[in-house]
């Protein structure tokens, strides 16, 4: 039993038996193999058997992030909603296999944590929640005004730490709406934009100035030589030394 609400995502070839305390007091009981996910909110017993090897990522959200982060709710998000254990989710899976790639490549950003914990939140609120509608759903995209104004905002910072509450607060809105309406301009998470932007600049730099690696690495934003190399030779597919070597 814990106090906030629980995201686990089991991934193939997982087989896992679960337990879970339901309505009336009575427990219910499930089984499956593959990817799959429970969410389970504050306060309600459970347990959960493994038969094969798995590998899990675990996210745990308390009831304050819900009422910082998905503002447009209102109310004790997080008690509205209800137990799924061992449930197929593919919005859930994908975000957990990023972040469990993200992790194992480097270390991770503000704003990469707190993109896939509004997402996740906003996601259990529209799926798992006992109360309809309880988050609106947002189409048009942020519109020609605010997107310039963030990518301006992000381009004359890109060798500074960005969050996803500062962007937000750039377009002027809740954090949850700010990366909903991104996405939907953008075509991509404000983290994988930012990154994309960071790269760019890198290139140009190495292709045009005589700056160090580790200079280059600094004036784009990143911690250190190896998290560029590792970041430049994932999205771009050669390391920044032999980018250079070749223009």
């Amino acid at each position: 039993m814990h106090d906030c609400t629980q995201i686990t995502v089991a991934t193939s070839p997982a087989q896992v038996r679960g337990e879970w305390e339901s309505a009336g007091g009575r427990f219910a009981t499930r089984e499956m193999n593959g990817d799959m996910v429970w969410v389970v909110p504050p306060g309600v017993l459970h347990r959960i058997h493994f038969d094969r090897r798995a590998i899990l990522v675990h996210l745990y959200l308390n009831k304050e992030f819900f009422r910082s982060m998905v503002q447009d709710s209102g109310g004790d998000i997080s008690s509205a909603l209800v137990p799924s254990l061992l449930v197929r989710d593919q919005f859930l899976v994908e975000l957990a296999k990023e972040l469990y790639r993200e992790m194992h490549l480097s270390a991770v950003n503000k704003l990469f944590t707190q993109s896939i914990a509004t997402l996740t939140a906003t996601h259990l609120i529209r799926t798992y929640s006992d109360k309809q509608n309880s988050v609106p759903v947002y189409r048009g995209g942020l519109g020609p005004t605010r997107e310039k104004k963030v990518r301006a905002y992000i381009k004359n910072r890109l060798d500074q730490p960005l969050s996803l509450d500062e962007l937000a607060k750039v377009a002027e809105m809740s954090p949850n709406y700010f990366i909903s309406l991104f996405r939907q301009s953008m075509g991509m998470t404000p983290h994988k934009f930012v990154i994309q932007q960071r790269l760019e600049h890198a290139r140009s730099l190495l292709e045009h100035s005589k700056l160090t690696l580790l200079e280059v690495a600094h004036l784009c934003g990143f911690q250190d030589q190896s998290q560029f190399t590792t970041t430049f030779r994932r999205y771009v597919g050669v390391t920044p030394g032999q980018y250079k070597r070749e223009v």
